[in-house]
């Protein structure tokens, strides 16, 4: 199974200053917003979680699903580190 592997990871902030959750792919991304998400899940965070599943059954991309998942973070006003896309 895919699990839409992103291109580079997501770290956001999780249940308190300096615990980061390091997120990768679409599935981990549907998991922390299903089962750890802060906040009670607002309209862009329901929808990102479909995007998210969407992507792991290769019906979007990987990347669509990670930027549904930041879009998710904002609405919570999660602190999401700068893009670590550059470091591997």
């Amino acid at each position: 199974m895919d699990n839409g592997d992103w291109r580079s990871p997501v770290i956001v902030e999780l249940g308190g200053i300096g615990r980061f959750a390091i997120i990768t792919n679409a599935l981990d991304a549907a998991n922390c917003m299903s089962e750890e998400w802060p906040a009670e899940g607002g309209p862009v965070a329901d929808e990102a979680v479909l995007v998210c599943l969407d992507a792991v059954l290769g019906k979007v991309s990987a990347e669509e699903s990670r930027e549904a998942f930041l879009e998710a973070a904002r609405e919570a006003g999660l602190y999401v580190k700068p893009d670590a896309g550059s470091i591997h």
